[in-house]
């Protein structure tokens, strides 16, 4: 795993898990007006103090891998330049963010360090998520593109990144769920891998060794 890859895993993980909990709303999809009052006051409604720790499963789907790839683990989040993700199974690994600096800790391995001021884009994606994380709708558009779909029952926040650089290696992340709860976080990048991210109930029963990206996304809608 790159030092890349697990940052952009951590702040995907670190912004669902302060999702958990948020209320429900009313969409009215033939009006897009409301639609965009819809989005503002989800995402407004999504800030969460700190400190806060959540389980997670994550699965992930690449051509370059066999079968997809499952770790699970927890994730603390303690203020903007404090996120840590702690990977148990199937094997150990602790990525942490303090400020500036970004540390790798896997077992067996010797610890990696870098600056996010080497990877300009990471930085763009740490700030559109300490945004979203306070509820800063305005400072969350000058990082992503966002758009709301569906209703109470079925909703999705799709976040497409602005910054050239980002999207050079993100295509898109999607946030659906149900209701009040957030069920999944999914991220496409560029090379065509995906990751699907599992909190709550939705991680709660076990994933398959086999599991498929279409059978994900149905557990995901709840159907």
């Amino acid at each position: 795993m790159t030092s890349g890859t697990s940052i952009r895993r951590l702040l995907l993980t670190a912004l669902l898990a302060l999702m958990l909990g948020a209320p429900v709303w009313s969409a009215s999809p033939n009006d897009a007006g409301a639609n965009d009052r819809d989005t503002e006051a989800l995402i407004a409604r999504l800030a969460r103090p700190a400190p806060a720790t959540i389980s997670f499963t994550e699965v992930r789907f690449s051509k370059l891998l066999r079968a997809p790839l499952i770790v699970s683990g927890d994730l603390g989040y303690a203020g903007p330049e404090s996120l840590d993700r702690r990977v148990t199974t199937p094997y150990r690994e602790h990525t942490a963010i303090r400020g500036e600096s970004v540390k790798v800790e896997r077992e067996g391995e010797k610890p990696r360090s870098f600056a996010l001021k080497h990877a300009p884009e990471l930085r763009g994606l740490l700030s559109g998520f300490s945004a979203m994380l306070s509820g800063d709708v305005a400072s969350l558009r000058k990082t992503f593109d966002v758009q709301l779909s569906g209703d109470d029952e079925s909703w999705l926040l799709e976040l497409t990144p602005t910054d050239t650089k980002a999207r050079r290696r993100l295509q898109r992340i999607e946030v659906s769920g149900r209701q009040g709860e957030p069920r999944c976080f999914s991220m496409t990048t560029t090379d065509g891998a995906t990751s699907v991210l599992l909190l709550g109930d939705t991680a709660r029963e076990p994933v398959a060794a086999d599991v498929t990206l279409v059978a994900l996304q149905r557990r995901c809608s709840g159907s």
